[in-house]
């Protein structure tokens, strides 16, 4: 395994990351690993391999924001519409 030395960590990003450890009961360490997994979509990908995932779980494992539904609501509203035309 690699180790990595981070330095002017700025204390907001400390503290929240921190406090994340504390509430998933995890090391600091391991919430670090987790938190950079997630946020370059490594988290389900085997080690070694480098293949991002691909499936919609991120987005569909968390609650939306209003602004992320309206944007979902908004996006798929034609897939509503029939198109009776076709359907002759």
């Amino acid at each position: 395994m690699n180790q990595l030395t981070l330095r002017q960590i700025p204390e907001p990003l400390a503290s929240t990351l921190r406090q994340k450890a504390v509430e998933s009961g995890t090391s600091l360490n391991k919430t670090i690993i987790s938190v950079l997994k997630k946020a370059l979509n490594l988290d389900q990908v085997s080690t070694g391999s480098h293949t991002p995932r691909r499936d919609l779980n991120s987005v569909f494992s968390r609650p939306w924001t209003k602004k992320e539904s309206a944007e979902f609501k908004k996006n798929t509203a034609p897939f509503e519409r029939i198109d009776t035309e076709m359907w002759k």
